[in-house]
């Protein structure tokens, strides 16, 4: 079972983080429910603040990154991954978070261009949030569904993502970098790094993606 998230009722899962700063990498499965409208499947940043990597499908129906400095003053350090996201589909996202210059986003392991804008310091972070993202405040919460939401503390290869999008858990890839991982099937655990994960505003169950334990 995934989770299932009602952006109208601000719904997301929130907990602590166990890697401080770049490089990292973000990956989710994802079904949106609606496109057209700028959506988080996570980020890893500062609870109220700016800062942040972010994962996220743009107006009107692409899977961006953004990559903020604790200024939030810094443009550019965005980037679309290739292809088109699609309505009531199960698809997989990943951002790879190299450095402060080098960011790249995959959409169903086919990766985007390099983003190598040099942005000012980032973190260090203390937040994950699965369904939306801090800009100061939240927002950008999601209307689908989310599954098998991990993070790594290391910028992870075009083939190991390829991998993740093919169906293989994230435990099975790169495991001694991998320090967040919540499959999201019914309990709500982070069962790499024990951290414990909130359900803000009543996230629902739902049928998960398949994947290969």
């Amino acid at each position: 079972m995934a989770y299932n998230f009602t952006a109208a009722s601000s719904q997301y899962l929130s907990a602590s983080t166990s890697t401080a700063q770049e490089p990292l990498t973000i990956a989710a499965w994802f079904y949106p429910t609606t496109i057209g409208v700028a959506q988080a499947l996570g980020s890893i940043g500062i609870n109220g603040g700016v800062g942040r990597c972010q994962l996220f499908v743009s107006i009107p129906n692409t899977l961006r990154l953004a990559h903020t400095d604790n200024s939030g003053g810094t443009a550019g350090a965005t980037i679309d991954a290739a292809g088109s996201v699609v309505q009531d589909q199960w698809q997989h996202g990943c951002g790879v978070f190299a450095s402060e210059s080098s960011r790249t986003p995959y959409l169903n392991g086919v990766a985007g261009s390099e983003n190598t804008v040099t942005i000012g310091t980032t973190g260090p972070f203390d937040s994950t949030l699965v369904g939306s993202r801090f800009n100061t405040t939240l927002g950008f919460y999601f209307s689908g569904r989310i599954a098998e939401f991990g993070v790594w503390n290391a910028a992870l290869t075009a083939d190991e993502v390829a991998s993740l999008a093919k169906g293989m858990t994230c435990d099975k890839v790169r495991p001694n970098a991998l320090v967040f991982y919540a499959p999201l099937i019914r309990n709500l655990q982070d069962v790499r790094g024990g951290l414990t994960i909130t359900n803000n505003n009543g996230a629902t169950v739902a049928d998960h993606p398949r994947v290969y334990a």
